[in-house]
């Protein structure tokens, strides 16, 4: 064991406790931990800021690395022998392929250095628990990216390049080098990491014949390029440049190249790690004797690595940079490299190359590359799955298709999450009609879906199967392709009905008429009185024109109780209407002697296909709204007779509690009299008003006296709208994008957006008392 320890003599006067004060004293290494002594005291248990950076020593006095649990905080600590190694790292950090927020100063409950954890960062981003940045799907994971704390060792197809410069040039500034203070170096184990005396040469391909080359294996199919910049400290000109090429996670060892009148600043890197493509790392010079800047002038460079003949067409990443007039500037480059054509590029000059920088303006320089071959194309070693894909996505797209009557887009056919998949099969269950056997297609990405949760999302659903038909690997991603079959029965308190008329005998002048529906789906039978006509006298001469008999007479008046049900028809489609106020009031407190119908179901938006979702509108104004016109475009049915008043008068802030449902409290909304608006319909939507005095209605389906949501849930009704617009809390009130809904899957009143397409309609009317 190698324990050379060097002393500094420490004479400085701490005056001011609370700062921290830089430390000076020396490093130890003893086995395969460095231990930091000042004043002949090994530092323990301790935070000790050396050379501007933190560093921890445990109770042992060892210097932490990795992960370290430190006053109930997590902080991570460079465990990579860069010359850096130990240091306390901030901000956002890629380890072990996850992206984790270490506190870049002290923040509240986080000091400087500390991991945040289940919290959003300064920068709007969120991690989790453990410190991870996630998204809407997770955790964000790269595989490899960023600090490994386990290590694979892979042997490379390539030979590992190791770098030695010459005298001259130059490169701009990073991190790095050895730890230690100004007039210490560690005492490095020389079994272990030591410098060679002399350096080698780069490994260079064999140069190609005229006719570009057949074979290069030194150069790898794909290729991460890099930059080494050595430069002046001082004035961050340029004094030599190395550029390569190496494989994705290769570690390119640097030697530092001795260049004439410059020292190497200390805690330099000597080692690059091809984390990405196109990285540039710079190393730091400074001068053993300062000169004054007044004394050599700057020369702006550019160099162009292009194409033999084509001066504008570069192939590899160009350099720029400031030198000494009068001085060398050495470029080292690889001579074959791959382009993002895939065709290979032979240089016609050997590396390394040099010119005495002189003369005004930006000089110009360009090293040419004469093209080769192509690289061979490769089959695609996943095209048999990926045909297999297609296959499962046509049968699947077949399979909705005979539920929603329109093929899906591939993107709608794969999930990726449990969450997802539920989704889709949710969608797929609510729109299938009839009792038939049924069967869709989940296709899987990146997980393996679980259908057993259909049975307890719908009871009536029997008969529930899954097969496992396929497993595929695709660009490194599994897709697993389950069949879900199932059969459906229906019961009136949960079934959405489809109504069809069985039997109808129409109203006379005297007598009322009856209609009876029945439901295509579970069977249900209702029957409707339709109130009698009453005389016409066009003629005025006291004789009906349809029964001819005397008008002195007049029908018996109907009058409607609540509960009571009548039919319309919106579309193609007969929808139920059940009276929930036999004395309704309209939007300016009027009595109209009239009953308040409001419908038994949603109408989902996607009534006229998934393609074509109805929103609510351009912005929150009820009147020119999309609802209001698919309203009256659709309901042409002859029997909606009366108009109400249902003008706008107020808007609204706030929403009710979520799971409240009924026992909704009012005061969570806050109205605002700022509305004027006339307005009259046949048919219409409730207003936040409205909702509030029928709260008992408002998640009841099909003439259920409990409420029953999930019986009109999917995801096109996953609420429905109401005709108040949202207040944005101005002085003056302006149309926006938020309207009110009724939420049946949070249980309660809320604003959501025009543009929400996942909310149905679900409307009303009145019909006057007799």
């Amino acid at each position: 064991m190698n324990n050379k320890r060097k002393f500094v003599l420490l004479s400085v006067f701490l005056m001011i406790t609370s700062i921290p004060i830089k430390s000076y004293g020396t490093w130890v290494q003893q086995g395969d931990h460095w231990s930091y002594e000042d004043n002949w005291i090994r530092a323990k248990k301790v935070w000790k800021m050396i050379d501007g950076d933190w560093f921890y020593f445990d109770q042992m006095g060892h210097m932490g690395t990795g992960w370290n649990l430190i006053n109930g905080k997590w902080y991570f600590f460079n465990p990579i022998s860069d010359g850096t190694k130990g240091k306390m790292l901030t901000g956002w950090q890629w380890i072990d392929g996850k992206c984790y927020f270490l506190s870049p100063a002290d923040v509240g409950n986080y000091p400087k250095g500390a991991m945040y954890e289940n919290d959003l960062t300064p920068d709007g981003y969120i991690v989790n628990e453990s410190g991870a940045w996630i998204n809407e799907k997770g955790i964000v994971e790269i595989p490899k990216k960023g600090i490994q704390t386990v290590v694979e060792r892979n042997t490379l197809s390539t030979v590992r390049t190791v770098f030695s410069g010459g005298s001259g040039g130059g490169g701009s500034g990073g991190s790095g080098g050895s730890r230690g203070h100004s007039s210490s170096n560690i005492s490095k184990n020389k079994n272990k990491g030591e410098k060679p005396d002399i350096n080698p040469e780069p490994n260079k391909p064999t140069d190609p014949d005229h006719n570009g080359g057949k074979e290069v294996p030194e150069v790898p199919i794909k290729q991460y390029k890099y930059t080494v910049r050595y430069m002046d400290i001082a004035d961050k000109s340029i004094l030599q440049i190395i550029t390569g090429t190496g494989k994705e996670a290769e570690t390119i060892e640097l030697i530092h190249p001795y260049i004439d009148g410059y020292a190497l600043c200390k805690r330099q890197k000597e080692t690059l790690v091809l984390t990405h493509d196109q990285i540039t790392l710079n190393i730091y010079y400074e001068k053993e004797t300062p000169a004054s800047p007044s004394e050599a002038r700057k020369i702006d460079w550019i160099l162009k690595f292009v194409e033999e003949g084509k001066p504008d067409r570069e192939i590899f990443k160009g350099q720029k940079g400031k030198t000494e007039e009068g001085k060398e500037l050495f470029i080292d480059f690889p001579e074959t490299i791959m382009g993002n054509d895939k065709y290979y590029y032979y240089s016609l000059i050997p590396s390394p190359w040099s010119v005495v920088v002189n003369g005004n303006g930006i000089q110009k320089y360009y090293i040419e590359y004469r093209k080769g071959d192509h690289l061979p194309e490769e089959p695609d070693p996943d095209a048999e799955a990926k045909e297999r894909l297609n296959y499962w996505l046509n049968i699947s797209s077949e399979a909705d298709q005979c539920i929603t009557g329109e093929r899906p887009s591939a993107g709608q056919l794969v999930s990726e999450s449990q969450e997802e998949g539920n989704e889709r099969l949710f969608n797929l269950i609510s729109m299938a009609d009839g009792t038939d056997r049924k069967e869709v297609y989940v296709i899987a990405k990146g997980y393996t879906h679980n259908a057993a949760v259909v049975g307890q999302k719908f009871p009536a659903v029997k008969n529930i199967s899954e097969l496992l038909l396929e497993q595929l690997i695709i660009d490194d991603e599994m897709y697993t392709i389950l069949k879900v079959g199932f059969e459906k029965t229906y019961d009136e308190n949960t079934c959405v009905h489809s109504y069809e008329v069985i039997d109808r005998m129409a109203p006379a002048c005297m007598d009322n008429g009856y209609e009876t529906v029945r439901c295509v789906k579970c069977g249900k039978e209702v029957t409707v009185i339709l109130p009698a006509t009453g005389h016409a006298d066009s003629g005025h001469d006291g004789i009906c024109d349809i029964c001819y008999k005397p008008v002195d007479e007049t029908p018996e008046a109907v009058r409607y109780s609540v509960g009571d049900v009548q039919f319309r028809t919106i579309g193609n489609r007969t929808y139920l209407f059940r009276c929930i106020d036999d004395d309704y009031e309209d939007a300016m407190n009027n009595r109209q002697k009239a009953a308040l119908f409001l419908c038994d179901s949603i109408i989902r938006s996607d009534i006229m296909g998934s393609s074509k979702k109805i929103n609510f509108g351009d912005n929150n104004n009820y009147k020119y709204s999309k609802i209001r016109e698919w309203l009256q475009n659709n309901a042409s049915d002859s029997q909606f007779l009366y108009e109400a008043y249902i003008g706008i008068t107020r808007s609204y802030i706030g929403s009710t509690f979520r799971g409240t449902y009924e026992q909704l409290n009012e005061s969570s909304l806050m109205g605002f009299d700022r509305l004027y608006q006339s307005m009259e319909d046949k048919i219409f939507i409730l207003s936040v008003e409205e909702a509030l005095k029928y709260r008992d209605y408002l998640w009841s389906f099909n003439g259920s006296d409990t409420k029953n949501p999930d019986s009109q849930i999917s995801a096109y009704s996953k609420g429905y709208y109401l005709r108040t617009p949202q207040n944005g809390g101005l002085d003056d009130f302006w149309y926006g994008d938020g309207i009110y809904a009724v939420s049946l899957t949070d249980g309660n009143i809320q604003p959501v957006n025009v543009s929400e397409t996942s909310i149905g309609i679900r409307p009303a009317m009145t019909i006057p008392q007799g």
